[in-house]
């Protein structure tokens, strides 16, 4: 490979990283994870930023996989089969 290509790479790399440092930061992720999502952005380009854009996060700084939900009580979110909230003990009223 040629230098030119080499340097296409580097800048796409770099491109995704910043762009998923910037959304981890835009979507509440604080100090060294949005390192952690940089790093991730330049060593897999553009499935770090697609791994970024698709995780869930919420609001006090830790990751929920497969939420659906908020707590109508606590506003903690829930997972979908749960019965209860983790945070409160609120019952959960599922459709039937």
């Amino acid at each position: 490979m040629d230098l030119s290509s080499w340097m296409f790479i580097f800048v796409m790399s770099a491109g995704c990283g910043i762009a998923c440092m910037i959304i981890a930061q835009r979507k509440g992720y604080r100090g060294t994870q949005i390192l952690g999502w940089l790093a991730a952005g330049l060593i897999f380009s553009i499935f770090g930023l697609i791994a970024v854009i698709l995780t869930t996060h919420d609001s006090d700084g830790t990751h929920v996989a497969g939420a659906s939900a908020t707590c109508r009580f606590c506003g903690a979110p829930i997972l979908s089969d749960a019965a209860r909230c983790i945070q409160c003990g609120g019952e959960i009223a599922r459709g039937v």
